[in-house]
């Protein structure tokens, strides 16, 4: 059964012939006609009673018709939502923590503004993690540090960050690995997080790393440092929103270590319009 021949059933009916139909359907009346006969071979039975060469609907066509109907409404109700654009739907939005603190309020404010049909869903977790749930399909995007080329993946840099090692105030000036003494404590998020990584690579070129600690908490991360508990990496956007960050000594590393971009992240065969509006809402609000 095509929904052709249904669409030309109910014109049919509607119209009260095959002429008036086939009008309406800007169609000759003979194919109309055949429409109608291959309609009711495939369903067995006769959707008119002829007489005088007049059309009247049996008792199987007033069974047909409103279900053909409620058909042709469906079929019309679901093209017309693939072509509406309009993003609409769950997205689930995994970020950083430090991106999430720093980055994302405004945009995030202004998306919910201007799409109130999309329910957002945001996770913060480590870069490491999140590429993992982006490509388990968890994710619908995520925003991540430095990640690397991935054929699955279309990777988009939205900004760039500065980073810096923090102290508290009474260490001695940090400029390499060897600046620090022997029994520091690294503070800093799981090993999946990316500026752990870039710290722990900065350390290796001239000493073993040392005692870390993982903390998973930026604040409570800038906190501890601030208690002389050890030193950690962070951007600097996120000292401006730290409400003690006069109690910390920032250490200003090499450009070769500094710098960091952070990029959209989405499966190349899970774009949604909503992924699309969300990436330019973040571009319009930084």
């Amino acid at each position: 059964m095509e929904l052709s021949d249904l669409k030309v059933f109910v014109e049919v009916v509607e119209n009260g012939g095959i002429t008036r139909a086939a009008t309406f359907l800007n169609r000759v009346p003979s194919n109309v006609t055949a429409r109608i006969k291959k309609l009711e071979q495939e369903l067995g039975k006769s959707l008119f009673i002829r007489e005088n060469n007049r059309l009247r609907i049996s008792s199987t066509g007033e069974q047909l018709l409103p279900n053909a109907k409620k058909l042709l409404t469906l079929a019309q109700e679901t093209l017309d939502e693939l072509e509406d654009n309009r993003p609409k739907g769950k997205l689930k939005i995994g970020s950083m923590e430090a991106v999430a603190a720093t980055r994302l309020v405004e945009p995030l404010v202004s998306f919910h503004r201007e799409y109130p049909e999309v329910e957002l869903e945001i996770k913060t977790a480590p870069t490491g993690d999140l590429i993992k749930l982006v490509l388990a399909g968890e994710l619908d995007m995520a925003l991540v540090a430095d990640p690397k080329k991935d054929s699955r993946l279309v990777i988009t840099p939205i900004f760039k960050e500065t980073l810096t090692i923090v102290s508290d105030l009474g260490h001695k000036l940090i400029k390499s690995p060897q600046d620090l003494k022997h029994d520091t404590t690294i503070m800093g998020f799981s090993t999946n997080c990316a500026y752990r990584t870039r710290l722990t690579d900065w350390l290796k070129q001239d000493r073993d790393v040392i005692k870390a600690v993982e903390i998973n908490s930026y604040h409570t991360l800038l906190s501890c440092v601030a208690a002389g508990m050890g030193v950690g990496i962070v951007p600097l956007a996120l000292l401006d929103n730290y409400p003690f960050a006069n109690s910390l000594k920032v250490h200003p590393m090499t450009p070769k270590w500094q710098h960091s971009v952070t990029s959209f992240i989405w499966r190349k065969d899970s774009l949604k319009t909503s992924i699309e509006a969300f990436t330019k809402c973040v571009h319009g609000n930084i």
